[in-house]
């Protein structure tokens, strides 16, 4: 939610599903911008693995407690400081994955083979009163601030290693209800846990039974996952199979290995750093923040009446620290550090990418630089266009066929936090000594935006940004071609179609063409909602289309429920497969991301909002068909404001060699789908997803 939202739903003081004006509330309020004007690409883009982002090692010596024919790692999560960028005047203070003592923004990537198990025991270092502020006010976040849950986004993994946001535990060995013994299951017991492990461990089991993707680790510890994240708590997880490997990995297809030198991971995070001179414009962050450093990371965390709307009538008094709808950084990282460079030759790259930011989308593209040296080499040049990309996968794996995307009369790629796209991109034809940028201008928040959260020098709303220096969010990353050294490489060709022989879909989808609800398939309908809390906050929360009694939230018609409250509404059996309408009632478009299961998207359809309030649409178009690269297996799906998108799911549960206990909250298989811009998932757009 954003003060460029022309109009919010509530209905508190002005009816059922009434749309009111409050674009004058947006006098006064300030741009997030905190960070110095760092000079833009004076360091290369940092790789995996070597001296770039850290590879883990699989442990050498087997125990007798581990799963048999599992790799093992050893994981430490933990504070550390790195140098993101040469002109911050002290390393950036962070949180995140190593080994070792060896941390490393980003690190921990794991390479993993389908049908090998991959067994984790993660080790809880943390320490203090963490990096970033925490508003305690909101569920969940008053537990303590050095609880982590990893959560292996896009995994096929048992509920006791989902890491959904009840599995949290901390340094002293305290653990959330899910893994707690309570009345619906009193002898809970983890049985991949050791023995003998400290209070700061616990145990995690990847089947790894997908087709090649990638996959990533992160936080989801309850009330503090959106601050975790932005701390540092991610990294990659890539995941490969023979498919990719040995019959598209050779000829005459020739494609890039995941670990293939022409095979390049773009990792793409907004961040704020905190200046000298932070006081200046934010008065009470050493009050909140004591023992924060130039250089370091900031966070919002005033709730700002001129930025965002209070609803009628707060009952509460808002707080200092406090959660805010969504965050926009000023500072785009890639891999871990600010602006980099990524030198390239005239050849076929494989470029993997991840959107990481909490909430702000990404449209990537290449466009080549005003010129070749100095300022001229920093700034782009957006109507001239470099090469256009072929989309080859998502984060559920490889399309039914390759899409093409950024030429001419072409769609644009759009990336919404947390999803992954899997791209061939070709400098063949691009003269060595050029200068290119990965350009990015989608609008933040999406689909509407605010010129407050777009960085860049010709905008007025934020003066800070000025040629050749950051704050910049629409210069992701500059990439310099070079002269071609050795042969050419054979050339990669794709065929036809793609899709993956072990993961067949659902249903057979044809591009452009919506897809028919396969017949005697079970629809559910559920909704997107915002409110406002008790402190007059916005918001955001799911429901079924059903309002719950009492309402929660003030907003009318209220569909919303809290995260946790009961009666469990997502109940499904193992096995079965359902059709999911869900019904966006707000006015920002959601990446809804789905614990345990990939989903194919079916259709789209307009409808009314304001005569949605009897829980059945008024459809006003006709269906509209996904996009081609949106096809295939996806597990986070972009959800338009005032749309209804359906999407197809079959609920197995993974093959595990051990029996898994039912959890001790929900008496069933737990897990969770929520909105993954992280500011909506933790207030309060989550919830229980129980497999039974």
């Amino acid at each position: 939610m954003s003060s460029r939202r022309q109009f919010i739903k509530t209905g508190a003081a002005a009816g059922a599903a009434t749309l009111i004006p409050w674009m004058g509330m947006m006098r006064g309020a300030y741009a997030f911008s905190q960070s110095p004007n760092l000079v833009k690409f004076i360091q290369p883009m940092r790789g995996v693995g070597g001296a770039g982002i850290p590879i883990a090692a699989p442990d050498a010596v087997v125990q007798p407690w581990w799963q048999p024919g599992v790799t093992h790692y050893t994981i430490d999560i933990g504070d550390y400081a790195d140098q993101l960028h040469p002109q911050l005047p002290n390393p950036t203070r962070l949180r995140g994955y190593g080994q070792a003592g060896t941390f490393r923004h980003l690190g921990g990537v794991i390479a993993a083979k389908r049908g090998t198990p991959v067994q984790i025991t993660f080790r809880n270092n943390l320490s203090g009163n963490g990096i970033i502020p925490i508003d305690t006010t909101i569920p969940g976040a008053n537990l303590g601030p050095n609880r982590v849950a990893t959560h292996l986004h896009g995994g096929f993994v048992p509920w006791i290693s989902d890491g959904g946001p009840e599995s949290w535990w901390d340094p002293s060995g305290n653990m959330g209800r899910s893994f707690t013994p309570s009345p619906l299951n009193p002898t809970f017991a983890n049985p991949i846990r050791n023995p003998a492990a400290l209070p700061n461990e616990q145990e995690v089991y990847y089947p790894n039974n997908q087709g090649a993707r990638m996959m990533w680790y992160h936080d989801h510890a309850i009330g503090i996952t959106r601050t975790n994240a932005y701390a540092g708590l991610a990294s990659a997880y890539v995941l490969y199979d023979d498919y990719e490997t040995i019959l598209l990995g050779g000829a005459p297809y020739n494609l890039p290995g995941p670990l293939d030198p022409r095979t390049t991971y773009l990792v793409f995070q907004d961040k704020v750093f905190v200046s000298p001179s932070v006081v200046a414009t934010d008065p009470t962050w050493p009050i909140v923040m004591p023992s924060s450093r130039p250089g370091d990371l900031w966070y919002a965390h005033v709730y700002e009446p001129a930025r965002w709307v209070v609803g009628p009538p707060p009952t509460l008094p808002l707080p200092d620290p406090s959660s805010i709808p969504e965050f926009f950084g000023d500072t785009m990282l890639v891999n871990g550090t600010a602006y980099p460079t990524l030198h390239v030759q005239p050849r076929q790259y494989r470029w993997r990418m991840l959107n990481a930011c909490n909430a702000r989308f990404l449209n990537p593209r290449l466009v080549y630089a005003q010129g070749i040296n100095g300022v001229a080499a920093t700034e782009p040049s957006p109507n001239v266009a470099g090469p256009a990309f072929v989309q080859i996968g998502t984060e559920g794996g490889f399309l039914p066929a390759p899409a093409m995307l950024n030429g001419p009369k072409q769609p644009v790629l759009l990336m919404a936090p947390a999803e992954r796209t899997d791209l061939i991109v070709d400098f063949r034809a691009v003269a060595p000594g050029s200068v290119l940028i990965l350009y990015n201008d989608a609008p933040a928040p999406f689909p509407k935006g605010s010129p407050l959260n777009d960085y860049y020098p010709q905008n007025p709303k934020t003066p800070t940004s000025l040629p050749g220096l950051g704050p910049n969010t629409r210069t992701l990353l500059q990439i310099v071609v070079d002269p071609l050294v050795g042969p050419a490489d054979p050339a990669i060709t794709l065929p036809a179609t793609l899709g993956n022989p072990l993961d067949p879909f659902i249903v057979v989808q044809t591009p452009g063409v919506p897809t028919p609800i396969p017949a005697g398939v079970p629809v559910r309908r559920l909704t997107l909602n915002e409110a406002f809390d008790a402190y007059g906050r916005l918001i955001q929360m799911l429901g079924t289309d059903v309002a719950p009694v009492p309402p929660v939230g003030k907003a009318t018609p209220a569909f919303g429920r809290a995260y946790d409250a009961l009666p469990l509404t997502e109940n499904v059996a193992a096995g079965s497969t359902e059709v999911w309408e869900i019904v966006n009632l707000t006015a920002d478009t959601h990446p809804m991301h789905f614990h345990l299961v990939n989903v194919q998207v079916l259709s789209r359809q307009a409808f009314s909002v304001k005569q949605y309030a009897g829980g059945i649409p008024n459809y006003q178009g006709q269906l509209i068909a996904p996009d081609a690269n949106e096809l295939g297996w996806r597990e986070t799906v972009r959800m338009n404001p005032g749309q209804v998108t359906r999407v197809i799911m079959r609920f197995d549960l993974p093959a595990v060699p051990f029996a898994v206990p039912a959890s001790p909250h929900t008496a069933g298989n737990e897990y969770v789908w929520h909105c993954h811009i992280l500011e909506h998932e933790e207030h309060d757009m989550m919830r229980p997803l129980v497999v039974r």
